[in-house]
């Protein structure tokens, strides 16, 4: 595996281990899925950079 994949993994096992945490500590499962919200946004800019600097 390429490290930009292990990378990716590595981020995706870290947000859902925080949003057990977060979810289980703080009994807010309603509110948990604004960490998968965020980590959304967070791909979307970094695939965003990523195709700007493949473009030029």
């Amino acid at each position: 595996m390429d490290k930009k994949k292990t990378k990716n993994w590595i981020i995706a096992i870290i947000v859902a281990v925080i949003y057990l945490i977060v979810s289980i500590v703080f009994n807010v499962w309603a509110y948990s899925w604004l960490i998968w919200v965020a980590y959304a946004i967070y791909r979307l800019i970094e695939n965003k950079m990523i195709n700007s600097r493949l473009s030029h």
